[in-house]
C-alpha cells in the first residue's frame, strides 16, 4: 500500500473543462477503492461530500497554493507519488522524494501556440513545458493518440506512459421525451444540430460555423445549437458572441441537462481538428446521437465506426456529411444505434483498472530509477 496524493479540484467544480471532467472523473473511481492506497485529497475549499474515512484530505484557500501549500503538504504527509490533473508540476517537487504523475489530455499547443488563449500561453511555454520535461516521472495519456504525441514531439520513453481512456458516466443515457423537455428548458423547437464544448480554434469552429451557413441555406429551419464556453479572442469564436442566423449560444449548462440535449439533437457536430480524446463525443453516443467528427487526433479512437469522420480542414466534406446526417433519417437511424453500442465499450471498470495499474507502473518505475542511482534534484526550470 502506497501513500498517493491527487490534486482533488475538480471534484468541487460546477463549471468545468474538458481537462477538468476528466480530472473529477479519475478522482470520482478513487472513492470506489478507497483501501486500495494510503489516499490524499487536496482541496482548495472543503469537500461537499463526504468522502470515506480512510481518504485522507486537506484545503487550503489563499495564495501559492499549488507552488508553495502543496508541496508542503507532500512532505508533511510523506507521499509517494503525486497525481496532477494539469501538465503543471510545482518546481520544489525537484527537492522531494515524491514522484509525480501528470494526465495529459493534449499537446497540440506545441505545434501551434495560436490554439491557447493569449492569457495562458506565458503559463504553457513557462509552465507547462518544462513540467513536462522535467518534473514528470510518468504520464497518464488519455489517448493512444496522445501517448504518441508525447513519444515523437516531446521524447518521452514510452516506458512512462500509460493509457487511461474517460469512460461513459451513468447519468450519459437517452432522456425520455428529450425534445419536449429541450424545449421547455430552452425554447428549442424543431431539429438542431448540437456542439459542446470550450469554442476555441481546435474545435474548428470557423469551418463548422461556415459550414452550417451552407446546411441553413438549402434547410432554413436548420438550428446550430452551441453549449459551452466561448473564448472570446480570435474571429471565428467571436462569431458566436457576435451571433449567427441559426446559431443558438446556450453558454454553460447543468450537468444534468447534458442528456437532455444529446438525447434531442438531430445530430452531434464537432468536426475538430485536434482532439486528445473528445469526451463530448463519448457523452452523444452514449445517450445515442448521431454523431460528425473529425478524422484526426484521438476523434477515431472514440467514435470508430460508430459515426461520421470527415477530413476538418475541408468545409465542403463537413457540410456534406451535415446535408447527409440532417435528410437522412435512416443513417440518422442506424447512426444511433452504432452510437449506442460503441458507447459501452467505454467503462468505468476498465478506466479504474487502468487507472490502477498507471499508478503501480509509476511506483515501480521510480523504484527501478532509485535503485540504479543516487536520488538528487530534477533538472530543469
Amino acid at each position: 500500500m502506497a501513500r498517493i496524493a491527487l490534486d482533488a479540484r475538480p471534484l468541487e467544480k460546477t463549471y468545468r473543462t474538458g481537462v477538468e471532467n476528466v480530472g473529477a472523473q479519475f478522482a470520482r473511481l478513487i472513492l470506489q477503492v478507497p483501501n486500495r492506497h494510503a489516499w490524499h485529497f487536496y482541496f482548495i475549499d472543503p469537500p461537499k461530500q463526504k468522502l470515506p474515512p480512510s481518504i485522507r484530505w486537506r484545503f487550503y484557500r489563499g495564495p501559492a497554493w499549488l507552488r508553495l501549500v502543496v508541496p508542503l503538504w507532500l512532505l508533511a504527509d510523506r507521499v509517494e507519488l503525486v497525481h496532477f490533473y494539469l501538465g503543471y508540476v510545482p518546481p520544489l517537487l525537484r527537492f522531494l522524494r515524491t514522484r509525480t504523475v501528470v494526465t495529459v489530455c493534449d499537446i497540440m499547443w506545441l505545434d501551434d501556440l495560436s490554439l491557447i488563449d493569449p492569457p495562458s500561453r506565458k503559463f504553457i511555454v513557462k509552465g507547462v513545458l518544462p513540467s513536462l520535461k522535467f518534473r514528470t516521472d510518468y504520464f497518464i495519456a488519455t489517448s493512444e493518440a496522445t501517448r504518441k504525441d508525447l513519444v515523437t514531439k516531446l521524447g518521452i520513453e514510452p516506458e512512462r506512459i500509460s493509457v487511461v481512456l474517460p469512460y461513459v458516466e451513468e447519468r450519459m443515457k437517452p432522456y425520455p421525451n428529450a425534445p419536449g423537455a429541450a424545449k421547455q428548458l430552452y425554447g428549442l423547437d424543431g431539429p438542431f444540430l448540437l456542439f459542446v464544448g470550450t469554442a476555441k480554434p481546435n474545435k474548428n469552429i470557423g469551418r463548422l460555423l461556415d459550414a452550417f451557413a451552407q446546411l441553413r441555406a438549402r434547410y432554413p429551419n436548420a438550428q446550430l445549437v452551441v453549449v459551452g464556453f466561448v473564448l472570446p479572442f480570435w474571429d471565428e469564436t467571436k462569431r458566436i458572441l457576435k451571433g449567427e442566423p441559426g446559431v443558438r449560444w446556450l453558454q454553460y449548462v447543468p450537468d444534468e441537462h447534458l442528456p437532455i440535449l444529446y438525447s434531442a439533437c438531430t445530430a452531434f457536430v464537432s468536426p475538430a481538428l485536434n482532439e486528445g480524446f473528445g469526451l463530448p463525443l463519448l457523452e452523444a453516443m452514449a445517450c445515442g446521437a448521431p454523431v460528425l467528427a473529425g478524422n484526426t487526433g484521438a476523434q477515431p479512437e472514440v467514435v470508430g465506426d460508430a459515426g461520421i469522420l470527415v477530413n476538418p480542414y475541408r468545409k465542403e466534406a463537413i457540410a456534406e456529411a451535415m446535408e447527409v446526417v440532417w435528410d437522412d433519417e435512416a443513417l440518422r437511424a442506424r447512426l444511433r444505434q452504432h452510437s449506442f453500442e460503441r458507447a459501452r465499450l467505454f467503462t468505468s471498470q476498465r478506466t479504474l483498472e487502468q487507472l490502477l495499474s498507471a499508478y503501480e507502473r509509476a511506483l515501480s518505475y521510480a523504484n527501478s530509477r532509485q535503485q540504479t542511482k543516487s536520488v538528487s534534484p530534477r533538472e530543469g526550470g
